[in-house]
Order: C-alpha cells, then structure tokens, then sequence
C-alpha cells in the first residue's frame, strides 16, 4: 500500500462501490490494511457523492455527499452496490506527498482481529466541567481515571461523561459494542467541521474500496445512477457489465431494490442496498422509457475490471465522441490510445463527454489535459496558508489542434472539473451541458492502527485563472439541460443508430456538441 498520497473529493456515483461528484460502474467502498500511517489514496480527486455520479457496488459507497441541485438536475451518484467500486481508487502512479504524522497513540495488547481501541466502560473523567457540584473522588476511584490526551479540547472530559452515562444507563445492552461507539465518535468529531462530502471517517472496508475503485476493480452491477425530477435513475449502463447483461437501459427509472422502494432513500440508500458481495443477487424493480408497467431485473453482483475510456465516432460524422467515466490509474494513458484511434481514422473533432464523472487522481487530470493544451496551467493549488502553487500542462499533447467541445453536468466533479476548468480558462474549446458539481478539496487520508483512516482536507484548488470551485462549480458556455426523459448516449449507443436515429435522440447535449462542431442541426 503507497502511504503519504493526497487526493481530492469527489461525487457519489452508482457502481460497486461508492463520489465523488460520483457514473456507477459496481458499487463498492474501501478498505484497508491494519498498520498505522498515510494511506496512499493517491492524488485523487473526490467530489462526491455522490451528489453525481455514483458507482454501485461493494465498497464504494461513500464518496459522495455535498451540495445540492434541482429536484430535476442529474444528480450523479457512483452506486457502490452496482459495482462495488468508488470513482476514486488508489494510484499506482500518484507521486507521493508526504505529511507529518503525529506520534502513534498507545495502543492495547495487539488481538486476532483488527478493532478500534475499547473506550472505558465506567470511570468518572479526569476533567469535566459541571454545574453541578460533584462528590470527592476516592483515591480508588481517581486511580481509575482515563487519561485525556495531551492536546485534547478543554472539555474532552464530557465525552466520557456521555460515554459513561450510555453505558451504565442504555437499555439495549447488546447495542453497546466497543467498536461501533468509538466509530460513531470519530465520525461526528469529523462532520463537527462541516466539510461534508470530503473530509472524513473511512472503515477499513471503506478504505479498501477506495483503492479498488482507483485501481479500475469494481464488483458490482455497473450502472451509473442520478436523480432527475426527485426520482432515482440510472444515468448509463457501462458496457459489459451484468446491468447491460440483465436488460437495466439508460433512463430507467429506480422504483425498489429487493422489495425496498426507493422514494425516500436517495442515492446513498440505494447504494447501501445494491451494494453486495460478488455473486450474489439484487433484484431491481424499474420503469423503462415509453412503458407503461415496471419490470423486476435480477442481477448477479460480480467483480468488474472497469475500462475507464471508450469512444465512437458520432453516426453520419468524423467527429469521435470520447467518453471518461472516471479518473483511476491509467486513465489518461488510455485516452491516449482513444486520440491515436480516433485521429489514425481520420477525426476531424472531438467531443470529450466528462459527464457524471466523480474525479478521480488529480495526476490522470493533468495527463488528459495536457493531451488537449499546448502549454499553460492545468490548475492551482492553495494551502490552508494561503500560498498557491500552479500544475504546468504536460508537454507532447496529442490533440492540441483538433476543434474540442467539453460535455459537463451536475455529476462532472474533482479531476473532471480539473480537466473542465482547464479546457476553459485555456480557451480551449467550448463547455456545454449544466452546472458541475462543484468540489476543490484535496486530501490526505491518514490510516489509523486498525485500519480505518480519516481523509483530511489540507488544500484547495482553482483554476488556472485563479477561480475557487469548491462549492460553486464550473459554469459550461452553454447551458443545455438534459430532459427529464433524456438518455445519455454512450460510445457504444451510437455504433448502432443511424444518423437519423442519433438526429432523433434525446441527448440534447451531444447533440448540441455536435451541431456546434458541424455547423449543422444534428450533425
């Protein structure tokens, strides 16, 4: 495991895993080794989630959480129970940054498993600020006092009087697990900084499916979910998978899963209940475009090596639509060989679809960038001093002539607005489709002695023009909202259709993509 790694949050997405903000390939969380020290996450960038664009599968589940659109705006979410991936995974290739880490707390004898330290079970605290005036402690009684940690808040000794009071008093007592409660604690000292959706508590579970999710290595069913209208629905169905196997198609609508409806679960919801081991099965009761009863689709969850890059050329057209799902390691090598294919048979443009894309490693962002810029800033980085640092463009791009238009969406998070933003303040070529998600965190996960960890938030970053995209996003040249009965077109949608069944489709934002780059309607 790379230790000492940064990354960046990012959007939910449907996919075994988790976002950040985010295109569901097989849900999936992450997991981790025990041992103390930096988890290499990688430079990566999350956004989400999942607000937009969720990977569904075992382990990913997470990675979403931030801020909120339209009832009718895609919210893309990587379904972790999909494909049990998260859209952000750990990188191989992600140069290391190291942080100082803070002296290792003493831990108790060492056990078979791996499990969070137990907390006193009785014990009055050392220093607890009161109202009430308190009785005189015995010398045993004072013998038996917890330590607070040096450094510790001023009233730290509150929270052993809660811990005491729960587990002298609560009436379920088989509730009363050691692991569960120092787990709950830690989580709400993390969201007590209201960072939600990147600065957080990971499980060990959690930790290891963020690095499969990185990796490409997915299990799951390998959709991509988001809500339109306040309903869930499946954004893309990622070729290969059991999703497309079993009949799942782009657009439909989420009614329930295994029995469960899905009206007030949200996207995170459905994750946790699509998310699953490998083998086993998830029932989805969904409602197709155009018909009127839904179906129940049963899916077999299996493990998913996803393929980051696809493209096509558009029907009737040399434009090659070239689609990213997602930032993990080697990414921005296989966009490379999508640009050698695409201009080895002849493209005259291209259309690079980052929608519902939750990020991934900040390092992938700058390889794909750089494949369209000939020289100049890919982004910059702030500290919590406020000192920046820009990202220079790679040089040796491989399209840095080619007419370029940027398809975005509420689901486009983290290194996806990396690469967005750079496009942009570049000039580079023309953004359309909607608001990105809006992330700009970058983050150190720290693993903790029983492998959990805690994702830190230490930087920001902008754009090359200096703008802050944390919590405001990209705004694309064009506006154009996909309908509510609106599919995304994937590369291999459009190898089958016919120039005028591409012309009657809904994806009005490839379509408008194309129209710009032609200078036709169309196409």
């Amino acid at each position: 495991m790379m230790r000492g790694m940064e990354h960046f949050d990012r959007p939910t997405t449907l996919t075994a895993e988790t976002d950040v903000p985010t295109a569901e390939t097989g849900l999936s969380r992450k997991p981790g080794g025990p041992g103390a020290g930096l988890v290499s996450a990688g430079l990566l960038v999350l956004a989400l989630v999942f607000a937009t664009g969720l990977f569904v599968g075992q382990g990913f589940g997470r990675s979403g959480g931030g801020a909120a659109g339209a009832s009718d705006v895609p919210q893309a979410t990587n379904v972790a129970a999909v494909v049990s991936p998260s859209l952000t995974a750990e990188a191989p290739s992600a140069s290391a940054i190291a942080s100082p880490a803070a002296p290792p707390p003493t831990a108790p004898p060492a056990s078979a498993s791996p499990t969070a330290t137990p907390l006193p079970s009785s014990a009055p605290p050392s220093a607890t600020p009161s109202a009430s005036p308190q009785p005189a402690a015995s010398p045993a009684a004072a013998a038996a006092e917890p330590t607070i940690p040096a450094g510790a808040p001023d009233d730290f000794g509150l929270f052993w009087e809660a811990l005491q009071v729960i587990q002298e008093r609560y009436v379920d007592r088989s509730a009363l697990d050691d692991t569960s409660l120092t787990y709950g604690a830690i989580r709400g000292m993390v969201e007590s900084l209201g960072d939600t959706g990147h600065t957080e508590f990971l499980t060990p579970d959690e930790v290891q499916a963020q690095q499969d999710s990185l990796s490409g290595t997915l299990t799951g069913i390998g959709v991509m979910l988001g809500e339109r209208g306040g309903r869930p629905v499946v954004m893309s169905v990622i070729s290969g998978t059991p999703a497309e196997a079993a009949g799942v198609r782009s657009g439909d609508v989420i009614l329930a899963i295994d029995g469960t409806s899905a009206e007030r679960l949200g996207t995170e919801g459905i994750v946790e209940l699509v998310r699953g081991p490998e083998g086993t099965e998830v029932t989805l009761t969904v409602m197709h475009r155009g018909v009127p009863e839904p179906e129940d689709i049963t899916i077999v969850r299996q493990r998913i090596q996803l393929q980051p890059v696809s493209w096509s050329f558009v029907p009737g057209t040399m434009i090659a639509d070239v689609r990213l799902i997602q930032f993990s390691a080697g990414a921005a090598d296989a966009v490379r060989v999508a640009l050698e294919e695409a201009i080895g048979q002849g493209a005259q443009a291209i259309v690079l679809d980052l929608r519902s894309n939750p990020g991934g490693l900040v390092d992938e962002a700058v390889g794909v960038a750089s494949h369209f810029l000939d020289d100049g800033v890919v982004y910059q980085r702030r500290d919590a001093e406020d000192a920046t640092a820009p990202v220079s463009v790679l040089p040796d791009g491989l399209a840095t002539d080619l007419p370029l238009v940027v398809l975005i969406d509420l689901g486009t998070a983290s290194s996806a607005e990396i690469v967005s933003g750079a496009i942009a303040d570049n000039e580079r070529g023309t953004l359309i489709g909607e608001q990105t998600f809006g992330t700009g965190t970058v983050l150190n996960t720290i693993e903790l002695s029983d492998g959990s960890a805690v994702r830190v938030g230490i930087e920001r970053w902008l754009t090359p023009d200096g703008e802050l995209i944390f919590d405001r996003g990209i705004t694309p040249d064009e506006i154009v909202e996909l309908p509510l009965d609106g599919a995304l077109l994937e590369p291999a949608d459009l190898r089958d259709l016919s120039p005028e069944e591409f012309t009657a489709s809904t994806d009005l934002q490839l379509l408008r993509a194309v129209e710009l780059l032609s200078g036709e309607p169309g196409g």
